[in-house]
């Protein structure tokens, strides 16, 4: 699994938003308040050709006008204007970019643009990054995130919000928060072999529509699943809930026998994911290989036991 460019992507030193603006419900406004309220320590730097200043900082008229080439680039443009700005980057040297919106038509020729250049693309319509033992918040998240050691990555937006607002009344933080949008370019796999060996993280959660190349996520969580605890859930049990997010028609008993095989432990609805986040998030490693059952019976002590 290919690691180029995620440390641009993760942990970047410097960050350009295309299009930042403090015009109310722009895509740009929403981004640059956060990027400055998360309290990233790097260089923010807002592109904008009609503005002076972005919410209190000196902007730029153009990518070739920058005074460094940023580690990261966050495209808030309308999307009719994404195929030009990654020319632009490419050429800049940029080596991450996380693409907010995009229509499916343009799907091939970003994702060419981004082998082109080699640069590693998160989305597109993906809902952004959050990184808080970084201060970086590089989201649409309305909500402020705390630091954890738990990841989460996501194939939806709709779960990521979803678990971001239930995290945030409860007090849980997060290593990492990743929403993928329609990973045209990094992958789950990308990611897992990244968090397997982060030290701010302790365990992980994956929320799956789809799996792209099965031999890569299986080889990836493999190796993942021997350092750190990786629980999964997978929307898509029939194969007519499997069609309508535009997967290909499967048994899902080979979703259970794969995580099984690949040590992964599947969770089975949003309940059970929710006390998984909660138990994963104030979980404390054991120090060593023993361990005491005590229980109020024998059956459930033999479940235990197994």
């Amino acid at each position: 699994m290919s690691q180029r460019g995620l440390e641009a992507l993760l942990r970047p030193k410097s960050i350009a938003v295309i299009g930042a603006s403090d015009k109310v419900g722009r895509a740009g406004t929403t981004m640059m308040k956060n990027l400055l309220s998360g309290g990233f320590n790097g260089p923010v730097f807002p592109v904008n050709p009609t503005r002076n200043s972005v919410s209190g900082v000196f902007t730029y008229p153009s990518i070739d006008k920058l005074p460094q080439v940023p580690d990261l680039a966050i495209i808030c443009t309308h999307h009719r204007r994404n195929l030009e700005l990654l020319e632009q980057l490419g050429q800049s040297g940029c080596k991450a970019v996380i693409v907010l919106s995009a229509q499916s038509e343009q799907f091939q020729a970003i994702k060419t643009l981004c082998q082109q250049y080699h640069i590693r693309l998160l989305g597109p319509n993906s809902l952004g990054l959050l990184a808080p033992w970084q201060g970086l918040n590089a989201s649409f998240s309305p909500l402020p995130v705390k630091k954890g050691k738990l990841a989460f990555i996501s194939q939806s937006a709709a779960v990521a919000n979803t678990i971001l607002d239930w995290a945030y009344y409860r007090n849980i933080g997060f290593s990492y928060f990743i929403a993928l949008g329609d990973n045209q370019d990094i992958q789950v796999d990308d990611l897992l072999d990244f968090l397997a060996r982060d030290s701010k993280t302790s365990a992980i959660l994956l929320h799956l529509e789809h799996i792209h190349d099965a031999r890569r996520f299986m080889s990836a969580s493999r190796s993942a699943s021997r350092n750190k605890p990786i629980l999964v859930i997978k929307s898509g049990r029939t194969q007519k809930a499997q069609l309508l997010l535009g997967d290909t028609p499967s048994y899902d008993v080979a979703y259970d026998a794969a995580f099984q095989r690949a040590g992964l432990l599947r969770v089975q609805d949003t309940h059970e994911m929710f006390s998984a986040v909660e138990t994963l998030s104030y979980m404390t490693p054991l120090k060593g290989e023993k361990l005491m059952i005590i229980s109020n019976g024998s059956a459930p002590a033999a479940m235990a036991r197994r």
